[in-house]
């Protein structure tokens, strides 16, 4: 049968592929199905398939679209119509689902591109790993990366909001998803970044807290008297005075080697703090007293003697400081909020303390300055002051 011949057949053909006859000198026929350009029916006398022939770039190609009956005629006409207008564009629409197919799902994405690059440039990427696991994985792992809509990303978020999480904790989910996502549009993966239309939990901020100064009179009456208060480990005593008197991390003193210090100008050299990045603490003359007490024998400065390594957790001794001085609702890591909270309130500037605490930008720090009444009232009082200064005698 002829080209020709072919483009002649009656239409009534396609509504019924199981009277077109096959000739018996001809082991198959092949049919072109008029409404769709490219559209053609093959039937052998062990099947019909439904085939695309289309030219891409001056080569004829030929894609097999299905069998018949599980694809209709109708069906394979809507296909061969989608591909032609692809096709018209400069698209190939076959290549496309190849690279469509070979697309990582969201948790390969993950493994293969943004943990590795979290590890070089993250010191936190371990709680990006625990995040995925717990957070993301069981409810968007398994689906395509380009299939991620920002209705999943949003009930994904919802589920670690009912699963007890704060919401500053489905916040820093959804950061994880953003960065994710945006790797994946930086990679052309994704034609855009579905996350832009998934808003932020509203976060109800915790007041820092700070201690007064009756607390802080009995807090250093207990660190310096422990044993009386039945507290017998000096090197914990030591632990907190030294996040009392510098505003490190408490990661950051529990880690510190004797290697890390030049004591001979009193500076303390941190290679890598949580951001990455190094920075100098300046120890003042107290945080020099309290090294001068541990021992050099461990390669750590405050060393658990047991081991030799830092301690793993010191909330249990740090607990019985604080029942001890009478102090409640207070962490550890409100001694570095307390840190800047004084230094602000004697006069530091913000510049300072940002640098003193190490952040990489002063609205960091802003959080963790907290200015008290009477910092305020004569600050203000200085203002008006001034300004009555200026005045003119009122004497007529």
């Amino acid at each position: 049968m002829t080209i020709h011949q072919r483009l002649l057949m009656p239409n009534y053909s396609l509504l019924n592929p199981e009277a077109i006859q096959i000739p018996e000198d001809k082991p198959k026929v092949e049919i072109s199905v008029p409404e769709a350009k490219g559209l053609r029916l093959v039937k052998s006398r062990q099947s019909t398939t439904l085939l695309f022939r289309y030219r891409y770039e001056g080569k004829r190609e030929a894609k097999v679209l299905g069998k018949y009956p599980d694809l209709s005629v109708e069906e394979a006409v809507h296909l061969a119509l989608q591909y032609q207008a692809q096709l018209s564009k400069g698209i190939n629409p076959f290549l496309e689902m190849q690279k469509k197919a070979a697309l990582p799902t969201f948790h390969e994405f993950f493994e293969k591109y943004y943990l590795p690059h979290a590890k070089q440039n993250k010191k936190s990427w371990k709680d990006d790993r625990s995040r995925f696991i717990n957070h993301l994985q069981s409810t968007l792992g398994a689906i395509k990366i380009d299939q991620v809509t920002s209705a999943m990303l949003a009930d994904a978020l919802i589920q670690v909001n009912e699963s007890g999480c704060k919401n500053a904790t489905v916040n820093r989910t959804r950061a994880l998803m953003s960065s994710i996502l945006k790797m994946a549009f930086e990679r052309e993966l994704i034609e855009q970044n579905p996350m832009m239309r998934v808003k932020k939990y509203v976060e109800k901020n915790q007041i820092e807290r700070y201690l007064s100064d009756d607390e802080l009179k009995r807090l250093m009456l207990v660190l310096a008297n422990a044993k009386e208060y039945g507290i017998e480990n000096q090197i914990i005593i030591g632990i907190v005075e030294m996040l009392l008197l510098t505003g490190a991390r408490k990661s950051e003193v529990l880690l510190l080697r004797w290697a890390d210090l030049d004591q001979s100008n009193h500076i303390w050299k941190l290679n890598e703090n949580k951001s990455g990045k190094p920075r100098i603490i300046q120890l003042n003359t107290e945080a020099q007293r309290i090294i001068r007490r541990m021992s050099r024998k461990y390669e750590y400065v405050f060393a658990n003697p047991k081991t030799g390594l830092p301690y793993n957790d010191i909330r249990k001794t740090f607990q019985k400081i604080l029942d001890a001085a009478d102090i409640q609702n207070f962490r550890i890591h409100d001694l570095r909020h307390n840190f800047a909270s004084m230094a602000v309130n004697n006069g530091c500037d913000i510049y300072v303390v940002q640098h003193l605490l190490g952040h990489a930008s002063p609205t960091t720090t802003q959080r963790y300055a907290h200015l008290r009444q009477d910092t305020l009232r004569n600050a203000s009082e200085l203002l008006a002051n001034r300004i009555n200064n200026a005045r003119p005698d009122s004497t007529i």
